[in-house]
């Protein structure tokens, strides 16, 4: 059995990500495995509603399996975050197709990926972060004679589209044009809305934002969401607690970031942090992610390892798990299907690194969750996958 991957975050699931899905399986006709952003997203957030909660809402929407990409990953640039999903899917040894939704899927992102892969290219990138580019200001200039690298899922589907080229050459990219009004936007004008739109909406306790999600998703995302204030307050500490070289010895800072980091320990909020050192180098997400990674205090050498170590099972259906029985011998890496408690019992370092991160990351998530059954440490250990009933 052949399958095809989608990369996500469905934070939360709505209506542009259910389109995707059908019309990825309308296209290829091949079941769907998904890689999904665990606790923490790329935008440097904690994920709004748990990941099994969101795996099993991607599943009645038409996926057929759900795997975790652990912050190991999500918590570190567009590179690195398609790097170890697209990785992630070429160790079930079932995937031949990646769907990418971008803004503009005309563009020949192959083209572009194999000039991105160069050591010109490279020698380019270099140059124009040292002069204070940011990373997507950077791939504009250098590749604009090929496409307009504006959009963050443009930028994505590039990375994707390198890392396919770099690591996973047997799987092929399918490029879909995305529905909504832009991955920033926060317009609610129909039955498709971005997700930062749906999040503001929730935010601010505007209900535009269910004519966007699917019905089934409503009353989890009516009780979602995390104690911002609580948030900040725990970043704030661990800035006081740690001089800007032990905050650098805990994150990707460079170039004397920590002690930007250092000085935000005095804001009042983290919007006024985010505001005190954000710069055109310097993206508000970048910052987000670099706050985390300084949270869940690991080494520098946590956050650059770059290959995943295991796959990790968040929710199937009943093809999803003929495609977990075929995994069994397809896979290059462990399958964990429920953790137990010798969960870490492999003998493998970056296996024992990645899952104690993870852990430490759900514990973290729960911390900050107002449901009292969520707000416990051990989830990882408390919560199987969920086995989502295909529809007959």
């Amino acid at each position: 059995m052949q399958a095809t991957g989608i990369i996500a975050e469905y934070n939360p699931f709505h209506n542009g990500h259910l389109y995707h899905i059908q019309e990825t399986k309308r296209l290829t006709q091949q079941p769907v495995i998904v890689v999904m952003s665990g606790s923490f997203m790329q935008r440097g957030e904690p994920a709004i509603l748990s990941k099994w909660q969101r795996a099993a809402f991607a599943v009645q929407g038409g996926a057929d399996l759900v795997l975790e990409l652990g912050c190991a990953f999500t918590l570190r640039s567009a590179e690195f975050f398609a790097r170890g999903a697209v990785e992630l899917l070429a160790a079930t040894g079932c995937v031949n197709t990646l769907a990418c939704g971008t803004e503009h899927p005309q563009s020949d992102f192959v083209a572009a990926a194999r000039l991105a892969c160069s050591a010109e290219a490279q020698a380019r990138l270099r140059e124009l972060l040292q002069s204070g580019s940011s990373y997507a200001q950077a791939w504009e200039k250098i590749l604009g004679a090929h496409t307009a690298f504006r959009s963050p899922n443009d930028i994505l589907a590039l990375e994707y589209s390198k890392a396919l080229l770099q690591t996973a050459a047997s799987i092929k990219p399918l490029y879909l044009q995305r529905t909504d009004e832009g991955y920033n936007s926060t317009a609610i004008s129909s039955n498709i809305a971005s997700a930062s739109a749906i999040r503001q909406a929730l935010a601010l306790g505007n209900g535009s934002w269910q004519q966007a999600t699917p019905a089934y998703t409503h009353a989890a995302l009516t009780r979602g969401g995390y104690d911002a204030q609580l948030l900040w307050q725990l970043l704030k500490y661990r800035l006081r607690l740690l001089t800007p070289p032990q905050l650098a010895e805990r994150c990707e800072a460079s170039e004397g970031l920590e002690n930007l980091l250092s000085r935000a320990a005095d804001c009042a909020s983290l919007q006024s942090a985010l505001a005190a050192c954000i710069s055109k180098r310097y993206t508000a997400s970048r910052i987000r992610r670099l706050l985390l990674q300084i949270l869940l205090d690991q080494s520098k050498a946590v956050w650059q390892q770059q290959e995943p170590a295991y796959l990790r099972l968040l929710a199937f259906n009943d093809t999803g798990r003929q495609l977990l029985h075929q995994m069994k011998t397809s896979t290059s890496l462990p399958l964990i299907t429920k953790l137990g408690q010798n969960a870490l019992n492999n003998d493998n370092a970056a296996y024992q690194t990645h899952l104690a991160l993870e852990i430490a990351a759900t514990d973290t998530w729960s911390l900050l969750q107002h449901d009292t059954a969520l707000n416990r440490s051990g989830n990882d250990f408390y919560q199987s996958p969920i086995y989502v009933r295909s529809q007959s």
